[in-house]
């Protein structure tokens, strides 16, 4: 599902580069990114997500190989692909809930799925808040909203960074049992950058989980 070798990434003006030690993730893992702030987790999921494009090295995902995908195609495949939950989390707040959820099928020209919709918002506790804009959710809902676009389109590829983070025990809870659930059902993987022992923990009883600490 995962592949890197020789992948190392330098930010304009950076004085050190970041460097990943070669390694593959088998299909029906999921990967726990771990380590100290600055040690390169961010930097790893964009580029697994093609939001920063490979220096050096090589890196596939799902089986395509990024740096051989131009500007649209690779639009194309992250659309196709991928499930982002960013720490910024995005959200734009001139639409309601319900219609950030139908952004990523409006930017594809698709149709968005109501019912789906309608199912991620009630398994997460967000049935009540539909109508509602982000600046009157709290930054907890807000996450859980951000997480529940990020199903929508049924990706390969969950990606989320620290996606525990303003969430209580019983939320985080309900978030990680969610994601499993899903990604059971759906046959995802899941990347997950995070501090939280409680999503080390709920991962390591999946037994499927593999821990990279960079």
């Amino acid at each position: 599902m995962l592949a890197w070798s020789g992948l190392s990434y330098r930010y304009p003006g950076a004085a050190q580069e970041l460097r990943y030690a070669d390694f593959a993730l088998a299909p029906g893992q999921h990967l726990l990114l771990r380590g100290a702030s600055g040690s390169g987790k961010s930097t790893l999921l964009a580029l697994l997500a093609g939001l920063l494009r490979v220096q050096q090295g090589r890196l596939t995902v799902a089986g395509t190989e990024l740096a051989g995908l131009g500007a649209r195609a690779l639009d194309a495949w992250r659309g196709a692909t991928l499930g982002v939950v960013p720490q910024r989390l995005h959200l734009s707040d001139a639409l309601s809930v319900a219609e950030n959820l139908a952004l990523p099928a409006w930017a594809a020209g698709q149709r968005a799925e109501a019912e789906r919709a309608a199912q991620l918002l009630d398994a997460l506790g967000l049935s009540a808040l539909v109508a509602r804009r982000p600046h009157e959710l709290s930054v907890g809902q807000a996450q859980r909203v951000a997480l529940a676009r990020a199903l929508m389109r049924r990706p390969r590829l969950l990606l989320a960074d620290e996606p525990s983070a303003n969430l209580d025990d019983a939320h985080a809870a309900q978030m990680l049992d969610l994601v499993l659930a899903h990604g059971e059902r759906e046959a995802f993987t899941l990347v997950i950058a995070s501090h939280d022992g409680r999503v080390a923990e709920r991962l390591a009883a999946t037994g499927r989980v593999m821990e990279l600490c960079l």
